[in-house]
């Protein structure tokens, strides 16, 4: 199993969502690119195990690519089969950290609340990621959840926008997902990689890192 740093090596991770399996493909590429340094495929797009493989083949392994929106732990052996670096959920499931830890990938629970946080910990989440972050509070939802609980490793994801990634970083956030910010609708309609290429360099940016 990855640790944290390796699995999201710029803390940043760009989650695609579109029913346009192809495009989710060269949109990824695009992001990597531009120096995004993780990718979520989510299960709501199809033949997503292929596109996992196919990210993997083409970064030579090198960009580590995970599956979302992952409610059944039957999917998680799909995951590690497809060579996914680790798994996530939008809420709660316990049985799917069980299932992670049974199949040495690493887990992030989705959790919103202060006692679903501590819960999806005792569940096994390696990362616990607040979603949605932004309809919470932001980064200020995230400094007040530090306080009391303040080693747990965080991802935030849910309308987090490319200006906010600095501020969640210096809460000590372990990954910061984007998901409109960094595939907007509008550009994935059109198939604009470049405008894609564009918004990752910029996130990057914001990361210290740059393509």
């Amino acid at each position: 199993m990855l640790r944290i740093d390796e699995a999201f090596p710029n803390r940043l991770a760009g989650v695609i969502r579109t029913e346009n399996p192809e495009l989710a493909f060269h949109a990824c590429v695009a992001a990597s690119e531009g120096g995004v340094g993780t990718l979520e495929i989510t299960l709501t797009v199809p033949s997503c195990f292929d596109v996992v493989r196919g990210l993997i083949a083409s970064t030579g392994g090198k960009t580590p690519v995970g599956v979302g929106t992952v409610w059944d732990a039957s999917a998680v052996a799909a995951a590690k089969s497809a060579g996914a670096a680790f798994v996530v959920t939008p809420g709660l499931v316990p049985e799917v950290a069980a299932e992670c830890k049974r199949l040495d990938i690493l887990c992030v629970l989705g959790a919103l609340t202060p006692t679903e946080i501590h819960q999806a910990r005792l569940a096994g989440a390696d990362l616990v990621k607040v979603f949605p972050a932004a309809a919470a509070g932001g980064p200020a939802y995230i400094r007040y959840l530090s306080g009391p609980l303040p080693d747990v490793p965080f991802w935030v994801s849910g309308g987090v926008e490319i200006e906010q990634i600095e501020e969640y970083l210096k809460l000590g956030v372990k990954a910061v997902g984007l998901t409109t910010a960094l595939f907007p609708k509008e550009l994935l309609q059109r198939g604009d990689l470049n405008g894609i290429r564009d918004l990752a360099r910029k996130a990057a940016s914001a990361t210290g890192v740059t393509a």
